[in-house]
Parts: C-alpha cells; sequence; structure tokens
C-alpha cells in the first residue's frame, strides 16, 4: 500500500511539473506582444529630433583578436517623447579634414527584441567600425538618429 501511494504522489508531482514547463513554454508573455505588435516607423528628421535626443558622443580606439583596430562609438539615447521607443537607428557620418563625408554607416541601436525605451527613458549604446579610410580626421563621426519607431 505505501509502495503505490509513493509511486502516485511522484506520478503526479511528475505531471504538475511538465504541465508548468508546458504552460512556461506556450503562454506568449507581455513583451512578445510588445514585440509582434505593428511597428510604427518615424524616418521624419525634425520628428525625431521632437522625440529623442542624442548627447554624450565619445569615440574610443580597441583592438580586434588579430589586432586590428577598431573604433568604438559611444552614445547616450534619451526619449523625450510620450510613447515608448521600440527601435532607433543611426546614421554615422565620418569626414575628412576639409569636412567631405569619407564614409557614411548606420546601424540600429536598439531593436524590436530589446526591451523598449520608455518615455524619459536613456540607452547607452556603443558601434565597433573597422576600416576607416586613412583620409579620416579622426574625430567623432556625425551622428544623427535617422529613423525610430513606435
Amino acid at each position: 500500500m505505501g509502495e503505490r501511494r509513493s509511486a502516485v504522489i511522484i506520478g503526479a508531482s511528475i505531471v504538475v511539473v511538465v504541465g508548468l514547463v508546458l504552460a512556461w513554454a506556450f503562454i506568449p508573455s507581455a513583451q512578445d506582444r510588445v514585440a509582434a505588435a505593428p511597428l510604427t516607423e518615424v524616418t521624419d528628421i525634425s520628428s525625431i529630433q521632437d522625440r529623442v535626443q542624442l548627447s554624450h558622443l565619445s569615440i574610443a580606439t580597441s583592438e580586434n583578436f588579430v589586432g586590428h583596430k577598431i573604433r568604438l562609438i559611444e552614445a547616450l539615447l534619451k526619449n523625450v517623447s510620450d510613447k515608448p521607443i521600440r527601435m532607433a537607428e543611426v546614421k554615422m557620418v565620418f569626414t575628412d579634414y576639409d569636412g567631405k563625408p569619407v564614409q557614411e554607416y548606420s546601424q540600429k541601436v536598439l531593436d524590436t527584441n530589446q526591451k523598449p525605451l520608455a518615455p524619459g527613458g536613456q540607452f547607452r549604446f556603443e558601434v565597433h567600425i573597422e576600416n576607416l579610410p586613412r583620409t579620416w580626421n579622426y574625430r567623432v563621426p556625425i551622428t544623427e538618429v535617422t529613423k525610430i519607431g513606435y
């Protein structure tokens, strides 16, 4: 009688654990619902400037595992709008000593699979760039936010 009772308890425990694992795996979270919602993109520069601020731009030099130089551009993105921002893309223009563009580079710095940037929130990002032209003036590139998404 005692062996049968132990087997029933163990069996019931296994069923409960399997049920909890299945529920955790198949019930979507709130973040999944936000990521699946359609994205409203804003590409108008003046409208973007009213909604986000880019500050604390800096550049540093590092090396990769092969020994090549990597430039790390860091900045702080602040959401000054009343909606959470789910996506942001920046464009960097590297110039020569005469101020002429020698290379442009665009990258998403905040993607839809990341936590949205809440109103009033700040997000620090880094962009790693290799193989810049020798004619570059070694200054922080002209950087602007070119696209955001709600």
